[in-house]
């Protein structure tokens, strides 16, 4: 959890392919309504040939885009499922060792206070305090970093929430 998985990043990259693949479908739609509302106002039938043609062509990579996304849909939103189902296992996992890590980082400053208050101890052997500062920071440094992937994580769920809502629209508004 630390880092990304290269599936995690596989699946990012993908994900924003499909999307540049939508933009790509929408704007060949706009074109399409601009050229046929043009189409309707010209009289030019040399005009009205060409956009004729351009409004067919188009039409035809409409079609081949759009059954290109929905296929791309159908595959990313297993994929996201699937990461999304590990991945709350991974988080519930990691929340359990964080509390862990938590509760050592606290024991670990008890007994160092523990130590500053007994001075014959800290008298007695100087090496203690440092040996548990050090081991008090190193505790902190983990749950920091725990901390942070946990965010990570949630982020990641996040988008990939996101991005089935906009499958599902993407599917509503392009048939499936």
């Amino acid at each position: 959890m630390e880092s990304h998985t290269a599936k995690e990043r596989k699946l990012k990259a993908d994900i924003i392919q499909k999307n540049s693949l939508s933009k790509k479908l929408q704007k060949h739609l706009s074109a399409i309504r601009r050229w046929t509302e043009e189409l309707n106002k010209t009289h030019r039938l040399r005009r009205q040939r060409k956009l004729k043609a351009s409004i067919t062509r188009y039409q035809e990579q409409v079609v081949r885009l759009r059954d290109e996304l929905l296929r791309r849909c159908d595959t990313l939103e297993t994929r996201i499922k699937k990461e999304m189902a590990y991945s709350e296992e991974e988080v519930k996992a990691f929340k359990t060792r964080l509390t862990k890590d938590v509760k050592a980082l606290q024991k670990t400053q008890q007994n160092l206070e523990e130590t500053e208050k007994d001075k014959t101890a800290s008298k007695a052997d100087p090496a203690i305090k440092p040996r548990l500062e050090k081991l008090l920071k190193e505790e902190f440094q983990k749950v920091k970093k725990d901390e942070k992937a946990l965010k990570s994580e949630e982020r990641d769920k996040a988008l990939f929430t996101l991005e089935l809502k906009r499958m599902a629209l993407e599917r509503k508004l392009y048939g499936s």
